[in-house]
């Protein structure tokens, strides 16, 4: 794995060691969902106002820190909330999403947007360790090269603030496709690799990539496999497996066969924590968390079996060649 653009990064390298365990590996947990959230805390999320939204996330970042290298908040809902009250310890790491949500608009022309009044500095400015931009992306819809412009713009941005960017690709269905059809589904896989193939030549920092593949069959396990390897041979910055809310079974699978092909962890949401978030009765509430930390747990005991630890380490001449006396006089200038 190259990561020359990352060593001689010292603030994106420092910010990467924050979210990753002592022996290199990504075990996060991604608690940046907004609408689709509030939706599982109640069933008429109008109902489910900021302070209850806010108390539900530090609930969860309280029963999960353990278990977790990092976690992934949103500035509307989980950032100010985990700091302020203490939820998030100071020796767990912390990522922030910068786009706002927009899961409604047609797949054709989705976009893509920054929150508004957000910036990455702000993120910089909070001590956050990583910035995360989710992604929509077809190389065939019209809105392509808008969305090619808006990694390349962030890409600047963190490198201006040594802000390390992960990028989450989402391959979506363009119009009259049918998601469910055998040669939507091969397509799909060629476009998670194609996207990020894409994205590693476009000098992101990590990514969190969909599972490229099916596990519902040991073909389908052993396709996936393969994809995964050829999604890994494209790369040389380290990435990580979404969960995209499937069953924990299945995830466990995926997390296994995406580190056996070179995954260094995962960046899991609601396969992990759904059931804590739509349980509503206390005691059953807290059994789930317990069982969401020992989830996170088996997933953290899958990774360090199969998968490849990001640890890249300078020593000896290696270290004063690349960083000699008086280095800082013209870092970052």
């Amino acid at each position: 794995m190259q990561l020359k653009h990352t060593i001689n990064d010292l603030g994106k390298l420092r910010g990467l060691q924050r979210v990753t365990s002592s022996d290199g590996f990504f075990l996060i947990c991604a608690l940046d969902h907004l609408s689709d959230f509030q939706e599982l805390l109640d069933p008429d999320p109008a109902t489910v106002d900021y302070q209850r939204t806010g108390a539900a996330k530090i609930e969860l970042i309280r029963s999960l820190a353990s278990e977790s290298t990092a976690f992934l908040l949103d500035a509307r809902f989980g950032l100010a909330q985990a700091i302020a009250s203490r939820a998030l310890p100071g020796g767990v790491g912390l990522m922030a999403s910068i786009e706002d949500e927009d899961y409604k608009p047609s797949t054709l022309t989705r976009k893509t947007r920054f929150r508004e009044h957000w910036s990455t500095k702000k993120i910089k400015m909070l001590g956050v360790d990583v910035c995360k931009l989710l992604w929509f992306y077809r190389p065939d819809s019209s809105v392509a090269q808008h969305q090619r412009d808006v990694v390349r713009t962030l890409v600047d941005e963190c490198g201006e603030l040594s802000l390390p960017l992960v990028v989450e690709p989402i391959w979506c269905p363009l119009e009259n496709e049918n998601p469910k059809s055998a040669d939507w589904k091969q397509r799909r896989v060629a476009g998670i690799i194609e996207s990020a193939h894409e994205l590693n030549s476009m000098g992101v920092d990590m990514l969190k990539v969909e599972f490229p593949g099916y596990v519902d069959t040991d073909e389908g396990k052993e396709a996936a496999l393969d994809a995964c390897k050829t999604l890994d041979a494209g790369v040389y910055v380290p990435w990580v497996i979404l969960s995209a809310g499937v069953g924990y079974a299945d995830f466990k699978t995926q997390v296994e066969i995406s580190c056996k092909a070179g995954a260094s962890g995962f960046l899991a949401g609601r396969s992990i924590w759904r059931d804590v978030a739509a349980t509503h009765d206390p005691k059953a509430r807290m059994n789930a968390a317990s069982e969401a930390a020992n989830r996170l747990a088996e997933l953290a005991n899958i990774t360090r079996e199969h998968g490849r630890p990001f640890a890249p380490e300078l020593t000896g001449n290696k270290l004063t060649t690349a960083y000699p006396e008086f280095w800082y006089a013209n870092w970052q200038r």
